[in-house]
């Protein structure tokens, strides 16, 4: 399953960090960090599956394979 945008794709400075828990790039008042990590947590302990992100032409691709 794969799910694009075309808002011009993920940093590739912070692309390595973004299923880290607690990192955002929202502000201290605004995000905690935690939605990538519990997704990939999700699809990996309980779907034996694997997400991941890559940036295509458009914008980034967040791709889950089972």
């Amino acid at each position: 399953i794969s799910i694009c945008d075309n808002a011009g794709g993920i940093d590739p400075e912070i692309m390595d960090k973004i299923f880290d828990p607690y990192f955002t790039t929202k502000g201290e008042k605004t995000g905690i960090g935690l939605g990538l990590y519990m997704a990939q947590t999700i699809v990996s302990r309980q779907m034996k599956g694997v997400l991941y992100a890559v940036n295509k032409a458009a914008g980034a691709c967040f791709i889950m394979e089972f």
